[in-house]
């Protein structure tokens, strides 16, 4: 007996694997057609046994059908949607495709009804409704829904293939959906922020020379953001050595500098400062009280050059060399070297925080990102 197959019904249901086939093809070998089984059909198509009618017509086996009786083929759809329900082997990936599939039929014959001047669907055009009813249909949370619906829409189509066929979860692709947007609007910072740098560069207040330079260079790590995995890429657009060298901050004969730098530049640092015309006299270090990133050992601290240049005026006689103050932003340096500044070095002082994140009362800034 030949029977009819229309591929739009038969792509509704969810393929065997290829072990769950040969599994099929072996009981029927085995065990014959069973008597109580039925290949179910519509008007001489088939909506359920598919994968049995292949088996027995390969090997030339007799089976049995039942011919099921429906008023259109959109009805043929949504009991062949729910007749998936009860298999074993239905992943979430297949649960949500015959979820938005069964909606879609709902809402069409929703809008036909309402076009004829009878009762359409209450949810049509409410998302939060239409996500309720899909999170009572397939038994998950409003959240899991929600989920799956941005791995529908924005996912691409092998990798829906791959939840459909269980490789992936839905939360992992909506995971991996939800990383790619952080990272992506993170490149369009920077590249925004090197754009408007390229038209016209800060500029450093020439007509004044500084007593005191705080400097945070934006040092050339060369790290890819990723918002997972290494979340510690510069936020603004780095500069080379040779950039940071060039920019030197505008300062008096007499001239006090503190500048900020890591375990991987702080060789690179002195040697900065110490073209520029300053001795190093000493490393201060900010323990962040907190672990860090660090390949060879997890880094907790950042280090401070205090360099000098001349003979500035320094009474001060009981700082020490460590800062103990937990880190809060991306790159923001400790209140206390500010504090100390402001209130034990002298008013008189003209100070300058170069690279500066924010503005500071009684400093001048120089950075694009202030």
């Amino acid at each position: 007996m030949n029977l009819k197959i229309d591929n739009e019904l038969r792509d509704i249901i969810p393929p065997l694997a290829e072990d769950e086939f040969k599994q099929l093809e072996k009981n029927i070998l085995n065990e014959g057609w069973r008597t109580n089984e039925r290949i179910l059909t519509w008007n001489g198509f088939i909506i359920d046994g598919h994968n049995r009618y292949d088996v027995c017509t390969k090997n030339n086996i007799g089976f049995k059908t039942l011919e099921m009786s429906f008023k259109n083929k959109e009805e043929v759809k949504l009991w062949m949607i729910d007749n998936q329900k009860g298999r074993r082997n239905l992943t979430d990936g297949w649960k949500f495709e015959l979820a938005q599939h069964k909606k879609k039929i709902l809402e069409a014959k929703g809008k036909e009804n309402m076009s004829m001047g009878g009762q359409g669907l209450s949810n049509i055009d409410n998302p939060s409704h239409t996500r309720e009813e899909l999170s009572k249909e397939l038994g998950w949370s409003a959240g899991k829904v929600a989920e799956a619906d941005v791995v529908w829409k924005e996912a691409k189509p092998e990798v829906k293939e791959e939840v459909k066929k269980g490789e992936k979860s839905i939360h992992q692709v909506y995971s991996e959906i939800k990383k790619a947007k952080k990272d992506e609007a993170f490149k369009e910072k920077i590249k925004k922020q090197e754009e408007e740098l390229a038209k016209e560069k800060p500029k450093k207040k020439e007509e004044k020379k500084y007593d005191v330079v705080v400097i945070d260079p934006p040092w050339p790590y060369g790290r890819e953001y990723d918002s997972e995995g290494s979340r510690v890429a510069n936020p603004y657009p780095e500069m080379s050595i040779a950039e940071i060298r060039h920019n030197v901050p505008s300062h008096n004969d007499d001239c006090i500098m503190f500048m900020w730098t890591t375990h991987r530049f702080i060789e690179e640092a002195i040697d900065i400062v110490q073209r520029w015309g300053f001795e190093k006299k000493a490393i201060m270090v900010w323990d962040k009280e907190k672990m860090g990133m660090g390949s060879w050992v997890r880094m907790q601290c950042e280090f401070c050059i205090l360099a000098t240049k001349g003979n500035p005026q320094w009474n001060i006689k009981d700082v020490r060399d460590i800062i103990r103050e937990p880190r809060t932003k991306h790159s923001v340096k400790p209140e206390a070297l500010y504090n100390m500044i402001d209130n034990r070095l002298s008013k008189e002082f003209i100070k300058l925080d170069f690279y500066a994140r924010k503005k500071r009362e009684g400093w001048d800034v120089y950075g694009d990102e202030v």
